[in-house]
């Protein structure tokens, strides 16, 4: 063999090298991103098994009466939102999930962080905005995170983990049909 065929075998093992490093380092990302969609579609996907259970109470506390229609008046007010002294931990009407918290498994084992709030809203310029009156709809928020110190629900802001929080919001209104 002479030097240059020598240089040649040493240049081409070396452009293989590069070319294997390359391939490791994006099959590693892919791997990365591909976990990243699954912890996020698990957590949107507990956000609607969520909402599907929110949707089945009732508006509020005063209309589990079903036999006439409720006014106003009769609703919880703005800052009473929550359970209350007569449920007994047990979820009976769309606003006792305001301010709970909970952490949930998903089917992957990781455990994420649910918060719920809710609150009265209006509609104004096609947009619903925060009432601090009673009104006929109250908007859920659902945010959700992973329950870890090294974030697995995560963007990268300047090269570092930054913990991303999931959000949803959706509104129930209060319809009463004779």
């Amino acid at each position: 063999m002479h030097t240059g065929q020598i240089i040649f075998t040493i240049g081409a093992l070396g452009l293989l090298s590069f070319a294997i490093l390359n391939l490791n380092t994006s099959i590693n990302e892919n791997d990365v991103s591909l976990a990243q969609n699954r912890y996020r579609l698990e957590a949107l996907s507990l956000m609607t098994s969520y909402i599907e259970q929110a949707n089945m109470y009732f508006f509020d506390e005063a209309s589990t009466d079903t036999s006439s229609a409720k006014e106003l008046k009769d609703f919880s007010l703005p800052n009473k939102l929550g359970f209350e002294a007569n449920d007994i931990g047990e979820f009976d009407d769309f606003d006792d999930f305001n301010n709970y918290t909970k952490i949930d498994t998903g089917l992957s084992g990781v455990n994420y962080k649910v918060m719920f709030t809710v609150d009265y809203v209006k509609l104004q310029a096609d947009t619903f905005a925060h009432s601090n009156a009673k009104e006929y709809n109250k908007r859920m928020t659902i945010s959700i995170t992973d329950a870890y110190s090294d974030p697995l629900l995560y963007r990268n802001f300047s090269g570092d983990k930054v913990r991303d929080t999931l959000k949803i919001s959706f509104v129930n209104s209060y319809w009463f049909y004779n």
